[in-house]
């Protein structure tokens, strides 16, 4: 597996350190830390004037920045040094989300992680242009990371939450989760959304491993047909994903995806959403499907967004 960390040195890359460090990447992965140093203002300033000569003393303090952003790469590095992966640090000059996206063609990056500069309860607010402009443009999946809770004194696992319609992305998904190997005792709670009509109430089931058969009747019985086929798609899941010391919870919603999700997110309160990039509606975008961008902007986690590396 081939991943991105775009880091700089701020308290913004707290969350997509801590969050790698919690995911063990597969044996052999090619681990790639950016950071990217930004061209100051005015030399591009003086660019813009053909002004090409930069001074020494200007040299002199840009060589200064690049070496502290080398050893600021290997503190990095050794926060994530268990993991058996190769290791490649990178520092550049230029535009970060610019560079960020060159590098994830040059290297083939699979997977990019980057932190944001915050969320806000109303959509769209303070996600920060660069996560943005990566999570828009970006041809592989994206993991944008904000600071998980505090740990005490016993190391806990994580709480993921995974939400799947059955589409292509979807899919993609929980082959990500399987991939990635997650801390002991993580907890994955398994949300499928049937979309409610304008006239219809918002509704919920949760199912645990005592009440399936339980579980399935109420669904066909409340939700119907749209019901039925989620119950049976979140069994199917539950099926894909069972690993030892991994505590798995169904829950089928009945309303507005983004809103369910995000709902679903405050109460289990997971350290890490994981969706598709777009739904199974078939309708193709560009960018990034309405649902997701909703709920990368509004959560109050970390959210990566999968994109099926084979779909054309």
């Amino acid at each position: 597996m081939k991943v991105l960390l775009a880091v700089e040195q701020t308290r913004i890359s707290e969350g997509a350190i801590q969050i790698l460090g919690k995911l063990t990447l597969p044996n052999g992965s090619d681990l790639f830390l950016l950071h990217v140093q930004p061209i100051p203002q005015k030399i591009t300033g003086l660019a813009k004037e053909r002004i090409l000569k930069i001074s020494q003393a200007v040299q002199a303090v840009q060589k200064d920045v690049l070496e502290q952003a080398r050893q600021f790469l290997g503190k990095v590095e050794k926060k994530i040094s268990s993991q058996n992966v190769h290791v490649y640090p990178l520092v550049k000059k230029g535009f970060p989300g610019e560079e960020i996206l060159k590098t994830i063609h040059t290297k083939d990056v699979e997977l990019v992680v980057l932190g944001t500069r915050g969320y806000s309860k109303t959509a769209g607010m303070l996600l920060g242009s660069v996560s943005q402009w990566v999570l828009q443009e970006a041809p592989c999946s994206v993991l944008i990371a904000r600071p998980m809770p505090r740990e005490k004194k016993t190391i806990r696992g994580m709480k993921l939450l995974l939400a799947t319609d059955g589409s292509v992305d979807s899919r993609a998904a929980v082959d990500f989760i399987k991939t990635v190997e997650l801390p002991a005792s993580s907890q994955i709670t398994i949300l499928h959304v049937v979309k409610k009509h304008a006239y219809e109430t918002e509704q919920t089931l949760i199912a645990d491993r005592t009440n399936k058969n339980e579980f399935a009747k109420l669904a066909e019985e409340l939700f119907k047909i749209r019901g039925q086929e989620g119950a049976k798609l979140l069994e199917r899941t539950r099926t894909d994903l069972s690993a030892p010391d991994l505590q798995i919870q169904e829950r089928l919603a009945f309303g507005n995806p983004a809103d369910e999700i995000l709902k679903a997110a405050r109460y289990v309160r997971a350290d890490l959403i994981v969706m598709g990039s777009r739904g199974s509606t078939g309708v193709k975008r560009v960018f990034l499907g309405s649902v997701s961008n909703k709920v990368v902007l509004s959560a109050g986690c970390s959210v990566a967004i999968i994109r099926n590396k084979d779909k054309k």
